[in-house]
């Protein structure tokens, strides 16, 4: 099928394509002749007539289109349309969306945060590096302190076992005090006490015999370094407590500082790092050592009075009151003849001077219950 359009084109449909092929009036200048030479006005007005004869053929076309293609061709067409049009307004939101224009304040907060992840990411070796020369400092200034305890401890003991081969002593003279006139003399001492160098040199008696008095703040452990963080004389107070019971009431062979409990208290996951002793490290040290040391679930004066007279001290885990802010072993070691008690609190010597109310460290007892805590009696197996 023919047909032709207003600029005399000539178009033919096959059923299913469409050629147009162009026929052109000869001289014209559409078929290449050279022509007259024509004003801007007369080329305005071939430029509106060609113009015209485009739009009508195209109408020609599209109508000779809807007549010869089914609904199904029609429709598609449609579709096709429609998608150019989608995609055409997707491009240009995106190209807007890329291009919109930033701020001062949007460069600002961009530049602020880049910078802070360059700093973070060139500070991030010297910090790692910074902080584990310190955890080695630590720990090496920790076994230049145990060393130097050690040292002190063997000298110590040379000095002793040198009076009492001059002085034909007998007993276990490791402490002495000062007479009336001034002059040391030997304190002897049960053989079951293990002495261990130490800044107070104080014994103290207990419900079950005579007691070494150790504390947190003595210079030769105070700055020693738990788990190679935390100083012995803030978090110490658990190692410091067995320390006194075990070398006092234990069948040991040799003594047993506070940094060695604290050590074991470490490999034994019985420590928190800044939080201190857990509240099992009572139960568990004490029957590593060789004492006896059960819960007291009846937390009475009348319970407590009783375990006292059957030759029994209590670890009290103390709460916030008259002798921590948060929490703190003592031992309570014996009644007074008024009913109170006596104390031997490792912060602090002076606590051990003075009795106390028995209510009042009751009412004070911390209340947590783990570890078979707030309180435990211990005890040598032979009472």
């Amino acid at each position: 099928m023919s047909t032709q359009t207003a600029n005399k084109s000539t178009n033919t449909w096959d059923g299913l394509n469409y050629d147009r092929k162009e026929t052109f009036v000869a001289g014209s200048a559409a078929a290449g002749s050279s022509g007259a030479h024509k004003t801007l006005r007369e080329r305005f007005k071939d430029f509106r007539r060609s113009t015209r004869n485009y739009i009508d053929a195209r109408k020609a076309e599209n109508q000779n289109l809807k007549a010869n293609l089914t609904e199904e061709e029609i429709f598609l067409g449609h579709v096709l349309r429609a998608g150019i049009a989608l995609s055409a307004l997707t491009l240009s939101m995106s190209t807007a969306y890329m291009v919109h224009p930033y701020t001062a304040q949007d460069v600002v907060d961009v530049g602020k945060t880049s910078i802070q992840s360059v700093d973070k990411t060139v500070r991030m070796p010297y910090d790692t590096y910074r902080e584990y020369s310190t955890l080695i400092d630590a720990d090496d200034a920790a076994k230049q302190a145990l060393m130097a305890q050690k040292r002190a401890d063997m000298a110590a003991q040379e000095q002793i076992q040198s009076h009492l081969s001059s002085s034909g002593a007998e007993g276990n003279p490791k402490i002495y005090a000062a007479d009336s006139n001034g002059n040391l003399m030997e304190m002897l001492l049960p053989e079951t006490l293990h002495y261990v160098y130490n800044d107070y040199n104080s014994v103290l008696d207990t419900a079950l015999g005579s007691m070494l008095y150790f504390c947190q703040s003595d210079s030769h452990w105070k700055d020693y370094r738990i788990a190679g963080v935390d100083r012995m004389g803030a978090y110490g107070c658990g190692p410091v407590t067995i320390s006194m019971l075990v070398n006092s009431f234990a069948k040991t062979d040799t003594p047993i500082t506070p940094v060695e409990v604290a050590d074991w208290a470490v490999e034994n996951k019985l420590y928190a790092i800044h939080g201190g002793s857990y509240h099992s490290l009572i139960p568990e040290a004490l029957e590593h050592y060789g004492l006896n040391c059960t819960s007291v679930t009846d937390r009475t004066a009348e319970k407590v009075t009783e375990l006292l007279k059957s030759g029994h001290v209590l670890i009290a885990l103390m709460g916030k009151g008259s002798l921590t802010d948060a929490g703190h072993f003592v031992v309570i070691t014996q009644l007074t003849s008024d009913g109170n008690v006596m104390i031997a609190d490792p912060a602090k010597f002076g606590n051990c001077q003075k009795a106390w109310s028995l209510e009042q460290i009751l009412k004070e007892l911390k209340a947590a219950y783990d570890g078979g805590g707030p309180l435990w009696a211990v005890s040598t197996g032979t009472t």
